[in-house]
C-alpha cells in the first residue's frame, strides 16, 4: 500500500499535467493527450505517466517521442506549482485500458449472440 504523501503527490502531478496539456501547450498534437495515471516511486526520484490519445493517427511510440520532447514542459508547470523540491524524472507509457476494455465487450457480445 501506498503512503498517502505518494497518492496525493500522484493526483497533483495528474491534475498540473492535464492542466498544462489542455491550457499551456502550444504544441496542438499535445491539446489530444490526457494523462490517466501518475506513478510515483517511493523516493519521488522518478515519476512514469501513463496517457491516452484521442485520435489514433501516429503510432504509440511517437506519441511516446512527442511526450518525452516536451518533458520539459512539465517539469517546468511542476517547478512553478512548489509541490516539490527536487523534480522527478518523467517517463511515459500509453494507457491501453481503453484497447482491452473494447476487446473484452467484443468477447461479450460474441457470447450473448
Amino acid at each position: 500500500m501506498k503512503p498517502y504523501r505518494i497518492e496525493r503527490l500522484e493526483k497533483e502531478l495528474m491534475r498540473i499535467a492535464n492542466n498544462a496539456l489542455t491550457s499551456k501547450s502550444n504544441d496542438p498534437r499535445l491539446n489530444l493527450v490526457t494523462i490517466t495515471e501518475v506513478n510515483v516511486s517511493p523516493d519521488m526520484q522518478s515519476a512514469k505517466f501513463y496517457f491516452s490519445v484521442l485520435e489514433d493517427d501516429l503510432d504509440v511510440d511517437q506519441w511516446i517521442v512527442i511526450l518525452t520532447k516536451a518533458s520539459g514542459f512539465f517539469k517546468k508547470e511542476i517547478a512553478a506549482a512548489k509541490i516539490m523540491r527536487r523534480i522527478p524524472d518523467i517517463r511515459f507509457a500509453f494507457d491501453d485500458t481503453g484497447e482491452r476494455v473494447r476487446e473484452v465487450e467484443a468477447v461479450l457480445d460474441k457470447i450473448k449472440r
